[in-house]
């Protein structure tokens, strides 16, 4: 196993739960401003 050096090589899994927690923010503000009608 060869040893990766953390500052320079981002794993998968955080990665990709910071773009899911992005589109879950992202989702939320978007239902919660339709919600109050902005759109309409």
């Amino acid at each position: 196993m060869t040893e990766r050096n953390p500052q320079t090589q981002m794993p998968k899994w955080l990665l990709y739960g910071l773009i899911g927690k992005g589109v879950l923010v992202v989702v939320i503000v978007l239902a919660v401003l339709y919600y109050a009608g902005i759109f309409s």
